[in-house]
């Protein structure tokens, strides 16, 4: 197997198919086992259709599938290779939209929930409340719960607007320059659901056939994104949950206690694994785990909602064991063999999960209404009104499973990797002495030479981690201050980049910088959705600096991104002004228009462009010159 995989990529560096030690220990152990995993199965689909890749296929209507080669230059109806990439790109753009909304109503809810009492949950940070409910005009002088309530209702009145009115919070929180650059292309979206309603119709068949417009409204759909699906959800969580401050915690697979019943929380939303790290310490379910002869009950994370815990219940909360991976990871995960449920709370979470579960005792459920699986029969889609009883059931399941565990069948990596996290935009400026300024001043004197968002998900085709590891390596070798939000994340903990030891792998000036202030280079700004994080930073530091977001020494990078919660993201960041770089290779390379404006002319709009790099050494040269040019043009030295 392994010959096969290096002849299509997979395995170049010594038959490894991933940048961690315990992966690819798992990896062999499946192997050992002949039981498929994802890299087999990427083996099985070379090679891939090329006109897919190339995002010139249309499937829209009977008269195709059509696709764009040398001997048609069109689709039946007319359509270019232009109009069926931007409108296949739109839909990616409106899919990850849509996911991150149903996120954000979930969280919604559950804030008005805890206000009115409603629910186990309880409002963590009233401070915040207020400020952001002042911000979009709500009156402050109501107590905190009738504050919450009108804040939720207030989020969920603008996620159903109509396209026609513009959204409070792209009025409210984006600089003035952007909004203006945004007036001026028509691209200031209105409510989300109706925004993504009219991308869809937008690509239906011949309806908008206009390659400049699709990839304007994969703008504005990106824009709704980043203040609707990431600003908006990753505040109502700071609000319901607690904002994240600086904690420690462990990564890898290496976390797992084979003594203790093992709850993986594994998705993006972290509402339910919360409830489940309360309950799970209490006298009854301990009880019941000792009676089952397990140790303790231990709740592991898993892809973002295991970010999230790690932000907030690190260093409070007994029973979270830490972070065990990205999505990748899942199969692996459950293949050690002392994994008791997996709990699937959003996307990511492949039928492949399922399949290892069957070779092992595992149970697998779903809490969430929209996610299903074939072979999956036990749902407690989570209510906020009944989440403390439906954690109880979910515990006693683990419970359950863990009597059923074959001992024999256990196999753990001893691999783990100690992580600081709990950063946040508040944090940040606490550990600053309350302002930007010194981390504009590094800027200013060379000590940092930027900012880098190294941010989002993992894929095969890169091999698993390797390009997102040695790219943050690079830019931090560079005196670049790296950025990790979203599966990335995973990446640079496994592999030491989050602990503060790793400054020694920075150039002198960010190792000075991270020293004097005992961090990180990698900083954890948490899960995907803690994208839009980054984004109030970086709209802070051009306000401090009194320039459009656009001018700044920053950029972001996506050296791995695999779905469609991946390019909204990346639609958000080149509306936003900002340098994207991006791997693999996006599905427009067969449409020479709507490749040459998302990698060269939206820049004269926007300010943000699309840079695309398989090498990470070379995209960390190609970042490096976009800094430093951004560098002089603000005067300073380079």
């Amino acid at each position: 197997m392994a010959d096969i995989l290096n002849k299509i990529g997979i395995g170049k560096e010594n038959g490894n198919v991933s940048a961690h030690k315990s992966t690819q220990e798992m990896y062999e152990q499946t192997s050992k086992m002949n039981v498929p995993t994802l890299f087999d199965r990427y083996n099985s689909q070379q090679p891939q259709c090329k006109f897919g890749a190339q995002g010139v296929c249309c499937q829209l209507c009977s008269h195709g599938p059509c696709r764009i080669n040398n001997k048609a230059s069109a689709g039946i109806c007319g359509a270019t290779a232009d109009v069926i990439a931007a409108r296949n790109f739109l839909r990616l753009t409106a899919g990850g939209a849509a996911a991150y909304t149903h996120h954000l109503e979930i969280v919604a809810r559950t804030l008005k929930a805890a206000a009115q009492g409603n629910t186990t949950f309880k409002i963590q940070d009233p401070a915040k409340l207020r400020a952001v409910a002042g911000a979009i005009g709500l009156d402050t002088s109501k107590s905190t719960e009738e504050l919450a309530v009108a804040l939720a209702d207030a989020v969920l009145a603008e996620v159903k607007k109509s396209a026609e009115e513009p959204l409070v919070l792209v009025e409210k929180f984006a600089p003035k320059t952007r909004l203006e650059a945004w007036k001026k292309l028509g691209i200031v979206p209105g409510g989300t659901y109706a925004e993504i309603g009219d991308a869809i119709t937008k690509t239906m068949t011949s309806i908008d056939t206009d390659p400049v417009d699709l990839l304007l409204t994969t703008l504005k759909v990106g824009i709704a994104t980043g203040y609707m699906g990431l600003v908006a959800t990753v505040t109502l969580q700071d609000i319901l949950l607690g904002t994240p401050s600086p904690t420690h915690s462990s990564a890898d697979l290496g976390i797992i206690d084979p003594k203790a019943v093992n709850i993986v929380a594994h998705g993006h939303i972290p509402l339910m694994a919360t409830a489940i790290i309360k309950t799970a310490q209490s006298p009854e379910m301990q009880k019941l785990a000792k009676e089952a002869g397990a140790s303790d009950i231990k709740i592991l994370g898993s892809m973002c909602t295991g970010q999230e815990l790690m932000q907030r219940s690190a260093g409070s909360a007994k029973g979270f064991a830490g972070q065990t991976g990205n999505w990748i990871n899942q199969e692996y995960l459950v293949a050690t063999g002392a994994i008791d449920l997996v709990m699937m709370d959003l996307n990511c979470s492949t039928p492949g999960l399922k399949s290892m579960a069957d070779h092992f005792h595992t149970k697998v459920i779903s809490v969430d209404k929209l996610v299903r699986m074939a072979g999956v029969t036990d749902h407690l889609d989570f209510t906020p009104e009944k989440a403390d009883e439906q954690a109880k059931q979910i515990v006693r399941m683990a419970i359950d499973a863990y009597k059923k565990r074959n001992s024999g069948k256990i196999h753990i990596p001893k691999y783990r990797s100690e992580v600081m996290a709990g950063f946040s935009v508040e944090s940040c400026k606490a550990a600053l002495g309350g302002s930007w300024n010194p981390l504009i001043d590094a800027i200013k004197a060379g000590s940092i030479k930027g900012i880098v968002a190294v941010v989002g998900c993992t894929t095969a085709k890169t091999k698993h981690d390797t390009v997102s590891v040695k790219l943050s390596r690079e830019l931090i070798k560079r005196n670049m201050l790296v950025i990790n939000a979203g599966c990335v994340s995973s990446a640079t903990q496994i592999e030491g980049l989050m602990r503060p030891e790793a400054a020694e792998q920075a150039g002198e000036g960010l190792k000075a910088v991270c020293k004097s202030l005992g961090i990180p280079p990698c900083i954890n700004y948490g899960s995907c959705v803690d994208i839009g994080r980054i984004g109030v930073a970086v709209t802070e530091i051009a306000a401090a600096l009194g320039v459009d977001p656009s001018a700044l020494p920053v950029a972001a990078s996506a050296p791995e991104y695999l779905e469609q919660k991946a390019v909204a993201d990346g639609a958000f960041a080149v509306a936003f002004g900002l340098l994207l770089h991006l791997a693999p290779v996006p599905p427009v390379t067969g449409a020479p228009l709507v490749a040459k404006v998302l990698t060269n002319d939206v820049e004269a709009l926007t300010g943000g462009k699309v840079l695309v790099e398989l090498d990470p050494v070379k995209a960390a040269d190609a970042i490096e010159a976009h800094i430093n040019a951004k560098r002089a043009a603000l005067g300073l030295p380079v």
